[in-house]
């Protein structure tokens, strides 16, 4: 079966956030890896290439000032999302380099799981997302309710999700007071998609996710964003 899963790896595995380009029947792709091992990687994808297949990948490593080029093969996939976790494939590296190999070994050993703070109404629909984002990446999720001065709790995250649509005035009261700090944090909001009006106000200070939420694109979205933050966190560490 192609959702089959082949445990074929026993290296320890960290849940990083990296960009990986490689290829497909001519068109050049751009996923990102969630799962990062000397043996291989996982990579999230709505589209994943058959077992057995071939892939050259060209993948950001934080330390590395340029794209690093790695043969890989693919021993899983998984179609669609499911509890298990997103759609997307397990790949094993070909010919990984003996320096290459002990950079990702000391990437894995000192990577933490991420932590993402969510604020906004507490409900179902919170719920879900919570776990949504834990099957997603390795991290650590927090609720904190948008009320006003919640800028002072907000400690160093490395993601933060605002749900605009309970308390607007609260959240861009937020939104404006982390642009203004010294690290600004990674941020994403999410607002009606029937106000533009807001939409384009709150699009001022983060990158805005419609509601109602379509899942791939806040799946994209969150890559997109841990990827970036990922890289720049983990290259100073990696590089000492």
């Amino acid at each position: 079966m192609s959702s089959r899963r082949e445990h074929v790896q026993r290296d320890p595995r960290a849940g990083v956030v990296l960009e990986v380009r490689y290829r497909n029947a001519g068109q050049f792709l751009v996923s990102y890896c969630t799962n990062l091992s000397r043996g291989g990687l996982f990579i999230s994808t709505p589209q994943p290439e058959p077992v057995g297949s071939d892939l050259m990948l060209s993948l950001r490593v934080p330390g590395r000032s340029i794209p690093v080029a790695v043969k890989a093969k693919v021993r899983w996939n998984r179609m669609a999302d499911n509890e298990d976790g997103p759609a997307g494939m397990g790949l094993s590296f070909a010919d990984l380099d003996g320096v290459l190999g002990e950079h990702i070994d000391r990437l894995v050993t000192s990577a933490a799981p991420l932590r993402i703070d969510l604020v906004g109404r507490s409900d179902h629909a919170s719920a879900h997302l919570h776990a949504l984002l834990r099957s997603l990446v390795n991290c650590q999720t927090r609720q904190l309710a948008l009320q006003s001065g919640i800028e002072h709790v907000l400690g160093r995250s490395d993601l933060v999700l605002v749900d605009v649509d309970g308390h607007p005035r609260n959240a861009l009261a937020l939104l404006e007071s982390l642009r203004n700090r010294d690290e600004t944090p990674p941020v994403l909001a999410l607002c009606n998609d029937r106000d533009a009006d807001m939409r384009e106000r709150v699009a001022r200070f983060a990158s805005v996710i419609p509601t109602p939420v379509d899942k791939r694109e806040l799946q994209l979205k969150v890559l997109e964003k841990l990827g970036q933050v990922q890289f720049v966190q983990t290259s100073s560490s990696a590089s000492q």
